[in-house]
C-alpha cells in the first residue's frame, strides 16, 4: 500500500536541506467552506492507495527508502495553476515501495509508490495566491523536480470540437476570431495560465492513458494566447477580471468530433449503452460471443431501418402515382420552381421525394452515341432518367449512399440531336437533401467533349413526408461507428486527452460541441447527460460545474462563397434540424450545476465557425459566476415558462426576465422570428409584442392558436428578443415532443 506521511515544516526543511530544495512561504489564510472543489477520485488502474501515517522523527525520515529515480506526471509544470480550496494532488511514478517528498508552499508530504509504481501526494488546500514553488525530491543526491512560478487559483477545462478549438488568432483565412490579431497582441495577463493540449492531439483506442501530450503550462502572452482556444481565453479573461483570482485554462479539443469519443468506456457500461460497448469490445475483446452479439445488433438495426424505409414510400403511393409522368421529356414543367443553386435545395426540416428536371441541347454528332452522365453526389437516394428511361439509381443498399458520386451511362439509342431531358427523382430521408455538388460536377460527356449541366434546373416535390406519422428514422448504422483510429471512435479521446487530467483538480468544465451530432437530438440528450455524469465521477465531484454552448445560427458552410445577408427574408417557418438540436441541448439544463450560453444571435450564416467568440466567452463566464461563484446575477436571457390562450392570442410567460423584456432595435416592443399555428400544425410568422413581462403572439390567419415557436430557424438575421440585461432569449417551441417533456 502507498503511504503518505505528512511532515511538519521543520522536519521537511531538515530533509530538504540534506540535498534538496526548500523555499520560505507565507502561512496560508483560513479557507472558507464555500465554494468547495473535491479532489479527483482514483479512476484508473494505475492509481495508488492512500493511507495516511502520523509524522515520524527526523531519524526515521532519514532512514526511509527514498527513490533514487522517480518522475512526475506531465500535467504539472512551471507556471501552472493549482486549484484553490481543495486538497492539492501531485502524482508520479517511482519503484514500488520507494518514497518521494513533495512540497507546495509551506506544506510537505511523503508519498510511497504502490506495487504498480505510482505515488500520490495530497497536500492541504490553499487559498488563491502565489507565486509558489513545488518541489519533488527523492534520495539525497538524486535530481529533484522543481516547478517554479506556480499560482493557486481556479482551473477550468475547455473541450469539444472545432468551435472550442478555434484559436484567438491565426493566419488561416476563416480560422480567427473577431479582431483576433488585435486581441492576441494585447493578451498580456500574468495571472492567466494556459495549457494547450489541443496542439498535440492523438487518439488512444482501448487504452486509458496516464500521461498527457502537450507543450506544458505557459503564461498568457500574445504568443501563447493567439493559438489557444478563443472561447476558453475570452471566458478566462472575463472571469479573472470579475473574480480576481489566478485562472488556469486547459484546452483539449478536436475539430469535427462527435460527443461519443469524449465519454469513457466505463460510463457506457454503467449506462447500458450497448451500441458503444459492442463497438469497442468487438475491436479489443474479439470473441465468437461478441461477434454474434454484434451481428445480431446489425441485423436488428438493418430491419428497423428497412421497415421504416418501406413506410416512407408506401405511405405516399397516391402522390407517387400522380408523378409518374414527370420523367417524360414532353411533360410540361414550366410551372415548377426554378433553381440555380441545388445544394440543400430541400427546404429546412422537410424530408420526402422531389424531382429535378433539366433540358439540354446536344449537337448532331452526339446523336446515337453512348454518353457519361455525371451528377456529383446526391443526398440521399436517386433514380435518374434520360428522355424518360431510367439510366441509373443509387439506394440505401449502397455504402455511404448520401455522398456517392453519381456516374451513369446513357445508352446511345436514347441520345438524339437537339433537346434532351434529364429527370432526377431524389429521396431525402434525413437532414439536408438535393443535388449537393458544385455545378462543375454535373455534365454529359462524349469522348473528350463535355457539356455542362449547371445553370437553371426545375424542381417540384412529389411529397413531403410527415415524420410524426412515419416515426423518427432509425439509424441504419446503430450497431457500429467508425474505425478505431478515427477521433470519433467511442471513448478514444477520453482515453488520450481527458483521462490524464483526472488526477488534476479542476474548478469546472467548458463544453462546445454538437455540430457532429446535430442529426440525432433525442440521443444527444442522453449522451450529454452521460458525459456530465462521467466527468463528475472521474473528478469525484458531483457538483462539478458543466457549462456549454448552444449551437449558433448557421445555414451553409461556404465561407469563401457567402450567401446573401438577406437570403432568409421571405422564408416560411420550417422545422430545421439544428432547431431541434438546440432544444435538446437546452434540455440538459435539468441536470444540476449546469449552465448554457445561448448564442443563436452570434452565428454566421455561411461559416460554421462564427468569429464572434468574445460574446460566447462572456456569456459562459457569467453563467460560471452565477452557478459556481454564487453571484446573484442574471446570466442568461428570457426562458419560456408557460403559454395561456386568450381568444386568438397566445400569452407567453418567461423566466430570466431580469430588468425586463426588450425588443432590441424596436421601440414599439415588436418582436421578430415568432411563429404561431392552430390545431392543424401549420405555422405562419406571427405578430409578437411585449406586454410587461409577457409576450403576446397572434396572427390574423390563426383564429385558435395551439402552438408558438421562437427562433425555430437554422439562421435568421432578425432575432431581437432579449432581456434588458443584454442576454438573448433561448429559442423554444411550446409543442415540445415527448422526449423533451419526459
Amino acid at each position: 500500500m502507498e503511504k503518505r506521511i505528512p511532515l511538519s515544516a521543520a522536519f521537511a526543511a531538515a530533509f530538504l536541506l540534506s540535498g534538496c530544495v526548500a523555499e520560505k512561504q507565507e502561512c496560508q489564510k483560513p479557507i472558507p467552506e464555500e465554494p468547495q472543489v473535491t479532489i479527483p477520485a482514483q479512476t484508473a488502474p494505475e492509481a495508488a492507495a492512500t493511507e495516511q501515517e502520523k509524522p515520524g522523527t527526523p531519524d526515521s525520515i532519514r532512514a526511509l527508502s527514498m527513490a533514487e529515480k522517480f518522475s512526475v506526471r506531465k500535467v504539472y509544470g512551471d507556471h501552472m495553476v493549482l486549484q484553490r480550496r481543495c486538497p492539492i494532488r501531485i502524482c508520479g511514478t517511482a519503484p514500488a515501495g520507494k518514497m518521494v517528498l513533495v512540497g507546495v508552499g509551506p506544506n510537505s508530504v511523503l508519498a510511497t509508490a504502490g506495487e504498480n509504481g505510482v505515488w500520490e501526494a495530497v497536500l492541504p488546500a490553499m487559498e488563491a495566491g502565489g507565486p509558489y514553488m513545488v518541489s519533488v525530491t527523492g534520495a539525497p543526491g538524486s535530481e529533484p523536480v522543481v516547478f517554479k512560478d506556480v499560482l493557486i487559483g481556479d482551473v477550468w477545462l475547455a473541450t469539444g470540437q472545432s468551435n472550442m478549438e478555434m484559436p484567438v488568432y491565426s493566419k488561416g483565412r476563416f480560422w480567427s476570431t473577431k479582431n483576433g490579431k488585435e486581441e492576441a497582441a494585447q493578451a498580456n495577463y500574468p495571472e492567466i495560465r494556459l495549457y494547450n493540449a489541443t496542439s498535440k492531439k492523438y487518439v488512444s483506442p482501448g487504452v486509458v492513458q496516464s500521461e498527457v501530450v502537450g507543450p506544458g503550462w505557459k503564461r498568457c502572452t500574445p504568443e501563447t494566447a493567439a493559438p489557444f482556444s478563443a472561447v476558453a481565453f475570452y471566458f478566462g479573461r472575463q472571469l479573472q477580471k470579475d473574480i480576481d483570482v489566478p485562472i488556469g485554462l486547459i484546452s483539449a479539443s478536436w475539430g469535427g468530433t462527435a460527443i461519443q469519443p469524449w465519454i469513457s468506456y466505463d460510463a457506457y457500461a454503467r449506462a447500458g449503452r450497448t451500441r458503444e460497448q459492442l463497438t469497442i469490445d468487438r475491436i479489443f475483446k474479439n470473441s465468437a460471443e461478441l461477434q454474434a452479439k454484434y451481428e445480431a445488433a446489425a441485423a436488428k438495426a438493418k430491419k428497423a431501418f428497412t421497415d421504416w424505409e418501406k413506410r416512407f414510400y408506401s405511405t405516399y403511393q397516391k402522390e407517387t402515382a400522380a408523378a409518374a409522368d414527370w420523367k417524360n421529356p414532353d411533360y410540361d414543367d414550366s410551372s415548377w420552381q426554378r433553381l440555380t443553386d441545388l445544394q440543400n435545395s430541400f427546404p429546412d426540416g422537410v424530408d420526402g421525394v422531389g424531382w429535378y428536371r433539366k433540358s439540354v441541347d446536344l449537337p448532331a454528332n452526339w446523336a446515337g452515341k453512348t454518353l457519361k452522365l455525371s451528377l456529383g453526389d446526391i443526398d440521399d437516394c436517386d433514380e435518374t432518367y434520360f428522355n424518360g428511361v431510367k439510366v441509373g439509381a443509387t439506394g440505401t443498399d449502397v455504402d455511404n449512399y448520401w455522398s456517392v458520386d453519381r456516374n451513369y451511362t446513357v445508352p446511345g439509342n436514347l441520345v438524339k440531336a437537339g433537346r434532351n431531358v434529364i429527370a432526377v427523382r431524389v429521396s431525402d430521408m434525413f437532414s439536408e437533401g438535393g443535388l449537393q455538388d458544385e455545378p462543375s460536377a454535373r455534365f454529359l460527356q462524349s469522348g473528350d467533349q463535355k457539356i455542362g449541366l449547371g445553370g437553371e434546373w426545375r424542381f417540384r416535390f412529389e411529397f413531403a413526408a410527415d415524420l410524426k406519422r412515419l416515426g423518427v428514422r432509425p439509424d441504419p448504422l446503430a450497431h457500429m461507428t467508425t474505425d478505431e483510429r478515427h477521433p470519433s471512435f467511442p471513448a478514444t479521446l477520453y482515453n488520450s486527452m481527458l483521462a490524464p487530467w483526472t488526477v488534476y483538480p479542476i474548478c469546472g468544465v467548458l463544453w462546445y460541441q454538437g455540430e457532429s451530432n446535430a442529426g440525432d437530438p433525442k440521443d444527444y440528450i442522453e449522451l450529454q447527460k452521460l458525459l456530465i455524469s462521467d466527468m463528475r465521477t472521474r473528478w469525484n465531484n458531483p457538483k462539478l460545474p458543466f457549462l456549454f454552448v448552444q449551437l449558433s445560427g448557421f445555414e451553409k458552410h461556404s465561407p469563401d462563397k457567402r450567401l446573401p445577408d438577406d437570403f432568409w427574408v421571405g422564408r416560411a417557418p420550417g422545422d430545421p434540424t439544428w432547431a431541434a438540436f438546440r432544444e435538446a441541448q437546452a434540455a440538459t439544463l435539468s441536470v444540476p450545476y449546469t449552465g448554457m450560453a445561448v448564442c443563436i444571435d452570434a452565428g454566421d450564416h455561411s461559416d460554421i465557425h462564427p468569429a464572434n467568440k468574445q460574446v460566447v466567452g462572456y456569456r459562459l463566464a457569467k453563467e460560471a459566476e452565477r452557478i459556481h461563484y454564487g453571484k446573484n446575477i442574471i446570466s442568461a436571457g428570457p426562458w419560456f415558462r408557460s403559454m395561456k390562450i386568450e381568444g386568438n392570442k397566445a400569452i407567453l410567460s418567461f423566466d430570466n426576465v431580469g430588468g425586463g423584456l426588450v425588443a432590441s432595435g424596436n421601440r414599439e416592443g415588436k418582436l421578430n422570428c415568432f411563429a404561431i399555428a392552430g390545431k392543424d400544425g401549420k405555422f405562419v410568422w406571427a405578430d409578437a409584442v411585449i406586454d410587461g413581462d409577457k409576450v403576446v403572439v397572434s396572427s390574423p390567419s390563426v383564429k385558435e392558436p395551439a402552438a408558438v415557436r421562437y427562433g425555430w430557424v437554422s439562421y435568421a438575421g432578425n432575432l431581437n428578443f432579449y432581456n434588458k440585461d443584454g442576454f438573448p432569449a433561448c429559442p423554444f417551441r411550446t409543442d415540445k415532443p415527448d422526449y423533451i417533456t419526459k
